[in-house]
């Protein structure tokens, strides 16, 4: 008798921790962002569009590195981007009818954090802040839709369509975007950004996807491979957010997800953006190596879920810094996320400037030529070849001042170090160094550091 009461006690206990597991697994998310899938779907129609994107990556970095050395400084205000959007709500139930109210609260959080008017700027580490920037983008509802007729921005259909994973592992269609298979086709994507709010939850899911976004495919030799089609064409061009997502504070939303951030995050890959980690297959051997493409992000290993400030997956030979987990483009999104980079704003500008033409408004308020605001460092071309010229200018209102230029290896041994004049271009032939990761240190006579940069040598 005591045998069988025995067990039933650990066969019931071996049921809870079932259970547990079971509960546990239902409600995390493996993969909270689609981004990775939309790169593979990409990849399957140009297997090298990493390449192509890694290109126009590094234009937009020689543009910014440009724009710093220049003394026709455009102060932080004078272009401001103003993007269209219409929101398309796909319902099949009450709940996921989502509000104007939490619509709206998105979109003014969108607006704080492009613009860097959030409150929670306050949670980036010191470390951070001078990085941290206005992005110079906002975003309104469109006023006129695609046939001249006044619109509200916020299109609601109707569906017949439950949802629209097709797993509990977190897959998902994208007929959200397609009209004939109950959701909406786009307006217009060269002039709208379209953000479809629908279900993405599978019954009794373990994965979840909470958003994914199209990045842009239109550089300048896109258009030569067969089958590409441009942003201006591409009617799945735009950003999908799961009905729960939505808004400040949406009573549905999970744990860690309140603060809308998810549709910051995703309109960040619409508009350019990797991951801060840069995608790596395998985090674990490749992890360090594969960058993001943006030079004032740390360098991490793969995605953080936590807002641990000790958190540093990558250790740099020099210079080293944590990850930056207060980036809209890691996953740890809520009590973490709170700024975009100056880099990071660039290269959504330069996307906006080169790709996406015809979505936003610009308007200019002035331009007038300022003095330097500050010490401005160039090291130009990135990445360099490896019998090429590496040029190093250090801007400054005084002539005279002198700076110190320090050449380190990947393994932090110091390998050239050169004076440099404010205001006149230092040559550094780098015919005598080997392929490989370097860092340029850059210190004043005071022996501050005030630029770090990592310099790529390649054939």
């Amino acid at each position: 008798m005591q045998t069988n009461h025995f067990k039933y006690i650990l066969l019931s206990f071996l049921l809870s921790i079932i259970n547990l597991i079971d509960l546990k697994a239902q409600n995390t998310p493996v993969e909270i962002c689609g981004y990775q899938a939309e790169i593979d779907k990409i990849i399957q129609r140009q297997p090298n569009f990493i390449a192509i994107q890694n290109d126009w990556y590094r234009k937009a970095y020689e543009a910014y590195l440009e724009s710093q050395s220049t003394k026709r400084n455009i102060v932080a205000d004078t272009i401001l981007y103003e993007i269209p959007v219409v929101f398309h709500v796909i319902y099949n139930t009450v709940s996921q009818n989502v509000s104007n109210a939490l619509i709206l609260s998105q979109l003014n959080e969108l607006n704080l954090d492009f613009r860097k008017l959030n409150a929670d700027t306050s949670r980036i580490r010191s470390i951070f802040k001078p990085l941290a920037a206005d992005i110079r983008i906002r975003f309104k509802l469109a006023d006129i839709d695609p046939n001249g007729n006044a619109t509200s921005g916020i299109n609601r259909i109707n569906s017949s369509v439950s949802t629209f994973a097709t797993n509990i592992y977190g897959n998902y269609n994208e007929d959200m975007k397609i009209s004939s298979n109950g959701g909406q086709t786009a307006w217009n994507p060269s002039k709208y950004l379209n953000i479809w709010i629908c279900n993405m939850e599978y019954p009794n899911y373990i994965g979840i996807t909470y958003g994914f976004a199209t990045p842009p495919t239109g550089s300048p030799n896109w258009a030569q491979f067969q089958n590409a089609t441009k942003d201006s064409s591409d009617p799945k061009s735009g950003v999908v957010l799961h009905y729960k997502l939505i808004g400040k504070n949406n009573s549905l939303a999970p744990a860690n997800y309140k603060e809308g951030n998810t549709a910051t995050h995703e309109v960040g890959h619409y508009l350019g953006l990797r991951h801060i980690w840069g995608d790596a297959n395998n985090p674990n051997s490749q992890g360090c190596n594969v960058d993001d493409g943006i030079f004032d992000t740390p360098n991490a290993r793969d995605k953080n879920y936590s807002c641990n400030p000790n958190t540093n997956t990558c250790i740099d030979a020099v210079d080293d810094k944590p990850d930056m987990t207060e980036n809209y483009m890691d996953y740890a999104l809520d009590g973490c996320a709170a700024m975009f980079t100056r880099e990071q704003g660039f290269m959504m500008r330069y996307v906006l400037n080169n790709f996406r033409t015809g979505l936003p408004i610009r308007t200019i308020k002035f331009d007038t030529l300022v003095e330097f605001p500050q010490k401005l460092v160039s090291i130009y071309p990135i990445p360099t070849k490896a019998n090429g010229i590496l040029n190093i200018l250090v801007n400054s209102n005084d002539n005279n001042e002198k700076f110190m230029a320090t050449l380190f290896d990947n393994n932090g041994k110091e390998i050239f170090k050169k004076e440099l004049q404010a205001n006149q271009k230092t040559e550094l032939n780098t015919a005598n160094y080997a392929v490989g990761v370097y860092f340029i240190i850059v210190k004043d006579e005071q022996g501050s550091i005030f630029k770090k940069e990592k310099v790529i040598l390649n054939l």
